[in-house]
């Protein structure tokens, strides 16, 4: 039974919206007591702030025996439903503006390197799932009275100075942490927890905010960077597939752009594409990418990885087909990571124009040819040529 992932994130597995009595995916998890009064246990660590009824909002920190969150890649759909909804999620509901002790104790949680023992006495328990299309699947909630943690929290020197100096713009925290090397997923929940930037700027960001925040942000630097790179010389082509996603990666000669498209279930073949795609040209976005969402930052992200350290500069059309089977939403770890790996194996086709390319089918050559990329540089170059 093919499943609509729209009904996972609406239902989360206590709404039974498709039918199915206990929900499938509780198999995975492990409810808890709901005579539970006290909780002790590791924090991986991580922080999740809802978005829903922003400023007031669900903020949790994530508890059990799992130590790389971020580490998700290959691994098979049973193996991260089963890590992920282990995970309980311990806190409440806080007012972004005022989080009081519990807040700043998740705060604190989340700047941690290394796992954290947190105890807690519980109000309530909720056992319910959480999915969402940028960020991956969690567990039961444990709705708490009080939060603490035992022992020292490891904390790298760098993330110490960084979050400590309050008149670094949040932006440049960021760039900084990613130029060191920090973990993108670190990052985010160092940005998330509300611990970088001026004081103005220091509030909790919503987890789904902050995932595409931090993929734009460093996108965007990448971008200033890659632009004064020479153009690719030929077509540069990756093909990565993972979780029923296909991803036909192009890198056309010519000046930065971005384009992509998707394909949702392989019902776009028969209309156009193009409409469910966004784009940007050399000089960016002024809006949000409406169409594709945060997998248009994520999959952007890892292919300007992949050209700053090839040094080479292009116009990048990406088509991303989804199969039925990619029902649960994951996140879009899944789209970054499925791109970088992709882009490991990128090859040169020694050709110009997608009209001798027989490496793909003959409907996304035809796709590719409509696009804006495809349009903007073949008119670019009859022009130079006429000129």
């Amino acid at each position: 039974m093919n499943i609509n992932s729209d009904l996972c994130i609406k239902c989360r597995g206590i709404k039974h919206l498709c039918g199915l009595d206990p929900c499938p995916l509780f198999k995975y998890s492990m409810p808890l007591n709901q005579r539970l009064d006290y909780y002790s246990g590791p924090s991986p660590p991580d922080i999740f702030v809802g978005r829903f009824s922003y400023p007031r909002v669900n903020v949790y920190t994530l508890a059990g025996n799992f130590s790389n969150l971020s580490n998700l890649y290959p691994k098979k759909l049973d193996e991260i439903l089963s890590l992920r909804t282990s995970l309980y999620r311990v806190g409440e509901t806080l007012n972004i503006k005022k989080i009081g002790k519990i807040g700043e104790k998740m705060v604190e949680i989340s700047l941690s390197e290394k796992n954290v023992e947190i105890e807690a006495d519980v109000k309530r328990i909720e056992n319910s799932l959480l999915f969402g299309r940028e960020s991956a699947p969690a567990g039961p909630k444990i709705i708490v009275k009080n939060l603490d943690y035992s022992g020292e929290l490891k904390i790298p020197k760098k993330i110490e100075y960084i979050t400590g100096d309050y008149d670094l713009s949040a932006v440049e925290g960021i760039d900084i942490l990613y130029s060191d090397n920090f973990d993108l997923d670190y990052i985010r929940r160092i940005f998330s927890s509300g611990s970088l930037g001026r004081p103005v700027e220091r509030k909790l960001v919503p987890t789904r905010w902050a995932i595409t925040a931090i993929d734009d942000i460093v996108g965007k630097k990448l971008i200033e960077t890659i632009k004064d790179f020479g153009s690719a010389y030929d077509i540069i082509f990756a093909y990565g597939e993972y979780m029923w996603n296909r991803f036909y990666i192009f890198i056309f000669p010519g000046r930065w752009s971005f384009e992509m498209v998707e394909n949702w279930y392989g019902t776009a073949r028969d209309i156009d594409p193009l409409k469910n795609g966004d784009f940007e040209d050399f000089y960016g976005r002024k809006d949000y990418a409406r169409n594709i969402g945060g997998a248009y930052y994520a999959a952007r992200l890892s292919v300007l990885e992949y050209m700053k350290n090839n040094g080479i500069s292009g116009s990048v059309f990406i088509y991303r087909e989804i199969g039925g089977e990619y029902r649960i939403p994951l996140g879009v770890w899944v789209i970054r990571d499925t791109v970088k790996y992709a882009m490991k194996n990128a090859a040169h086709t020694n050709l110009k124009d997608i009209e001798g390319f027989r490496a793909i089918p003959e409907y996304i050559i035809k796709i590719i040819k409509k696009s804006r990329t495809y349009r903007k540089n073949f008119m670019q170059k009859r022009l130079e040529f006429y000129g």
